[in-house]
């Protein structure tokens, strides 16, 4: 899981009107070079648009032609529906504006980007549809507005004076941006559109309230402007200051949305079902599993993908365990793991990053750093995260691990730790930031399942560097997952495009041979029911890279390479597979000529 609210350009304007493209005939080097300044203008608006998103990539605006001074520090535009309306009327004109350029005019990486773009602007004119109208939930239970303003703020990087006046700013934006959001809840409650886990969220701002003016959110920030070369006094004073914007602005903020989810806790117009008992959910539901999966498959392709995934697994977990029976006894009886060795995190990541060159290419950039997650983020069950680092400055990449809940020699840690580091999202965007061009790509495109699927392809992958365990036994562990995993994806359809009820899930699960207590088989209902679609991009997008190798594989035999196998999965940048996929189209018609 990577921590970062990203915004996207689909929804900031692109302030560019270019003659040339009324035209009825197009010189391709005029069309090229308008398009590059399109791609480039819709970044500038973007990071002038968002003050978040602007700190977050960049340490020095002016370098990328964005002028800091027309950036307003806040949170980000409300949910208020002029605002709303706002976004959509800007994301309409520069859609209009983009769909004059003639694809066929552009190079092959810039047909790439206007693939990325259109892809994602399709849906999102999809679901622009009025009939849509509040379907969004801004308060899920994995990944809602109430987790995301804790991690933003324990991760904000304060580089200088002006960092920390700014911060203050933002924290006192806090209570205006979560009323603006609770509003726009309200009104879903009274049209019958809420469909929110309260009890849940209620939990989650119970510990943030019991924690009060100690938080360790707070210290953190603090801790930050003491590090500043500032003076005494000014350290005091801008520390009282955070102090007062987080009893002032963050913690009633907090309060305010327990007590708002108290009210919605019983309220008959709070859905308890899926999308699908919605008017329009089940046609919302398909258009968010496109978005989710970073493809144009319908939901019928994906029960069909993970019916026949499912099965493969299990064929392969049969014959592993034929194969080597005493050596997948730990996993078949339920037992604890053997270690895999590992004391600490780092030794994981120094591990990996010393054996990857051998399956992926190289990058000049792997510096990291691991530090402890904010204690508040930490109790919410998450064993590390990534956070992306700048595109200037050192571009240290940022680990966040849990020191409370994870044993460093699990074979879960071991993975997870590969997703989240090396040869997965750190090493992900290493080899971006190196390697493609588009500052639109890097920081604006948001096809979820390239990012999550290729980080699950990798932590897999990373298991040819674990030599510590019997490789039958962590075969067999990545087959049981998998298989789990497509159930859960399943069943999620089940629920928002079937109308399946926590019965029907239940007998879904123990006709599978997974056999769940009616206490188990609420638990899995409500995450999967308040948190629509939120495994498809780390599970189908995994199948969709798996699918992609073998793919390969096939048509190249003994030519097949691992190294340039991946080098062709990553040099499109964040994509959907149809772009991901003529790359490796190319590698392969490249290893076939050879």
């Amino acid at each position: 899981m990577m921590r970062i609210r990203r915004v996207s350009a689909l929804a900031c304007t692109a302030a560019l009107v270019f003659s040339l493209l009324g035209c009825q005939s197009k010189d391709p080097a005029q069309e090229q070079a308008a398009f590059d300044e399109f791609m480039e203008q819709m970044f500038v608006d973007a990071m002038e648009s968002d003050y978040t998103t602007a700190h977050v990539y960049l340490q020095d605006p002016s370098a990328y032609g964005i002028d800091a001074d027309a950036i307003e520090v806040n949170l980000g535009s409300r949910f208020d529906e002029a605002s709303m309306q706002a976004a959509e009327d800007a994301f309409m004109e520069t859609y209009a504006e983009f769909q004059q350029f003639d694809r066929e005019l552009l190079s092959e990486e810039q047909q790439d980007v206007y693939d990325i773009y259109a892809f994602e602007a399709d849906l999102t004119e999809q679901l622009y549809d009025d009939k849509f109208d509040y379907y969004p939930q801004l308060f899920e239970s994995m990944s809602g507005l109430q987790f995301q303003l804790p991690s933003l703020f324990s991760d904000w990087e304060i580089r200088s004076e002006d960092d920390v006046k700014d911060l203050i700013l933002l924290l006192n934006d806090v209570k205006p941006y979560v009323d603006s959001a609770l509003d726009y809840t309200r009104t879903q409650e009274e049209k019958g559109l809420l469909m929110v886990d309260a009890r849940s969220v209620m939990d989650y701002c119970e510990g943030i309230l019991n924690s009060g003016t100690d938080s360790s959110i707070l210290s953190a920030m603090q801790e930050q402007v003491a590090a500043l070369d500032l003076s005494e006094e000014a350290t005091r004073s801008y520390q009282q200051q955070l102090a007062d914007a987080f009893s002032g602005s963050f913690l009633p903020a907090y309060q305010d949305i327990y007590d708002t989810m108290a009210e919605f806790r019983d309220s008959e117009n709070n859905n308890t079902q899926g999308l699908a008992a919605f008017p329009n959910g089940k046609e919302y539901y398909a258009l968010l599993l496109q978005q989710s999966i970073g493809s144009n498959q319908s939901v019928e392709d994906v029960q069909a993908m993970m019916d026949s995934a499912f099965e493969d697994h299990l064929t392969e977990l049969q014959t592993i365990m034929f194969t080597d029976m005493e050596g997948v006894e730990p996993l078949i009886n339920g037992e604890e793991l053997p270690s895999t060795g590992y004391t600490s995190y780092d030794a994981i990541l120094q591990t990996v990053s010393a054996r990857m060159s051998e399956d992926f290419p190289e990058v000049s950039n792997l510096n990291y750093h691991i530090e402890d997650m904010n204690e508040e983020i930490a109790s919410d069950g998450i064993a590390a995260y990534f956070n992306i680092p700048s595109l200037d400055g050192d571009s240290i990449k940022q680990m966040r691990v849990n020191p409370d809940g994870a044993d460093p020699g699990s074979l879960s840690t071991y993975l997870t730790v590969s997703h989240e580091g090396f040869p997965g999202h750190m090493y992900q965007y290493a080899y971006l930031y190196e390697n493609v061009d588009s500052n639109y790509v890097k920081t604006l495109a948001n096809v979820s399942a390239y990012v999550e699927g290729y980080a699950v392809y990798a932590e897999y992958e990373s298991l040819h560097y674990l030599d510590t365990l019997n490789e039958s036994l962590t075969a067999a562990y990545r087959e049981n997952e998998l298989a789990s995993y497509c159930l859960y994806i399943q069943a999620d359809i089940g629920i928002h495009y079937e109308g399946w009820d926590v019965s029907e899930t239940q007998d879904y699960f123990n006709e599978t041979g997974i056999v769940l207590s009616d206490e188990d088989a609420q638990l899995v209902y409500d995450q999967l029911q308040a948190n629509p679609a939120a495994f498809q991009p780390y599970y189908v997008g995994y199948h969709e890279f798996a699918a992609l190798r073998e793919k390969a594989e096939e048509a190249l035999g003994d030519r097949f390479e691992n190294k340039a196998f991946n080098e062709a999965i990553l040099e499109s940048g964040i994509a959907p597979f149809s772009v991901v996929e003529r790359h490796v189209d190319a590698y392969i018609a490249a290893a076939q000529e050879a």
